[in-house]
C-alpha cells in the first residue's frame, strides 16, 4: 500500500497529502492486521518505528540533490523492500507470498515506473521539439513573432539587461523582384538576406543579438546591452556589404539589394506592441522618402547618395 504514496513523492508535482499517507499507511495496515488477529498488540511500538524510519528515508532521498529523482525512487523502493522483509522477520510472518511481494512485486512495480518515466521524458522531448519548430520560420530558419514576444518578456524581466534596441527592416522593392524573376528567386533573396543578417548580428552581439522574420520581406532585430549607436554602425556596414556584393542566383543572375530600417530603444515597462508600432511608423517614413537608408530615435538623416 505504501508503493502508491512512495511513487507519487518522487514525481515532479508533490502534494503534502502523499507524505501524510506515507506516514499513516504502516499504522493503518498493522491496525487492520491486528483487528483480524494476524498481529499481536504487543508490537504496537514497532508500527510507529516502521512509519518513522521509512518516512525519514524518503525525506532524505527526496532532498538528495546530487542524484536524480528516478534513482532516488529506486533507492526508496529498495529500502521499502528491506524494511518489509525486516518487518516480516520480526513478526515471524515469512511466507512465499509475502517474500515475493516484498521483492519480486516491488521490482515489477519499479520497472513499470521506469517505463512511465521514459515515456514521459520522450513526450517532453517531442513537445520541446514542436515548440522549437513553432518558433522558427520555415523558409529562412529565423525566429518568428512568437519567439520575439517570448524573448522580449525574458529580457524585460532580467535585471542584468539595461537596454533593448529594436529594429524594423524591409528589403527594398522585394515585390518587384518577385514579379520580375519569380518566387523561387525571391526565396533565394530572402534566404541570402537572412543569412547575412543573422551572421552579422550574432557575430557583433553574441548572445545579445537576434534576427526575426515577420513574414514576406519584413524582419526585426533585437539587441540587448548595447547602445542604439552601436547597432546603427553595424547596420551601416551591412548596408555597404549589400551595395558592394551582388546576389548570384542558382540560374546565374546577379541582383543587388538594399534595405530600409528603423531603430528605436524600448522604453522601461513598455509593451512589445508599442515598441514595434513606433519602429514600424518610423520605417514607413523611410519608405516614403526614397528607401535604402536607416532612421533612428536620434534622427539620423538620410545619407546623400553619390
Amino acid at each position: 500500500m505504501q508503493v502508491v504514496s512512495v511513487t507519487m513523492l518522487f514525481r515532479d508535482k508533490v502534494y503534502k497529502i502523499w507524505w501524510a499517507l506515507l506516514a499513516l499507511t504502516p499504522l493503518f495496515v498493522n491496525v487492520v492486521e491486528y483487528s483480524m488477529g494476524i498481529l499481536p498488540l504487543k508490537d504496537w511500538w514497532y508500527w510507529i518505528v516502521e512509519s518513522i524510519v521509512f518516512t525519514t528515508i524518503c525525506l532524505v532521498l527526496t532532498r538528495w540533490r546530487s542524484i536524480s529523482k528516478r534513482i532516488s525512487y529506486f533507492y526508496a523502493i529498495a529500502m521499502l523492500g528491506i524494511v518489509e522483509l525486516i518487518s516480516l522477520g520480526i513478526n515471524h510472518s515469512f511466507s512465499p507470498v509475502s517474500v515475493a511481494a516484498a521483492t519480486l512485486g516491488l521490482f515489477v512495480i519499479a520497472m513499470f515506473e521506469e517505463q512511465r518515466f521514459y515515456s514521459e521524458k520522450k513526450n517532453e522531448q517531442k513537445i520541446k521539439l514542436l515548440e522549437k519548430e513553432s518558433e522558427r520560420d520555415d523558409l529562412t530558419g529565423l525566429l518568428n513573432y512568437r519567439a520575439l514576444s517570448q524573448e522580449i518578456n525574458r529580457l524585460a524581466n532580467n535585471s542584468e539587461i539595461h537596454n533593448i534596441v529594436i529594429g524594423a527592416l524591409d528589403i527594398d522593392h522585394f515585390k518587384k523582384i518577385n514579379d520580375t524573376y519569380g518566387h523561387f528567386v525571391g526565396n533565394e533573396v530572402l534566404n541570402y538576406f537572412s543569412t547575412v543578417f543573422r551572421e552579422q548580428i550574432h557575430s557583433a552581439f553574441p548572445k545579445h543579438g537576434y534576427v526575426y522574420r515577420f513574414g514576406g520581406e519584413e524582419f526585426t532585430i533585437v539587441v540587448s546591452n548595447h547602445s542604439l549607436e552601436e547597432v546603427y554602425q553595424l547596420l551601416q556596414s551591412i548596408e555597404k556589404f549589400f551595395n558592394n556584393k551582388s546576389i548570384v542566383t542558382k540560374e546565374g543572375m546577379k541582383l543587388t539589394i538594399s534595405f530600409s530600417c528603423s531603430l528605436t530603444d524600448r522604453l522601461n515597462d513598455e509593451l512589445l506592441d508599442t515598441t514595434l508600432k513606433r519602429a514600424d511608423k518610423m520605417l514607413y517614413s523611410v519608405k516614403n522618402n526614397g528607401r535604402g537608408w536607416i532612421v533612428t530615435d536620434q534622427h539620423h538623416q538620410r545619407p546623400k547618395k553619390a
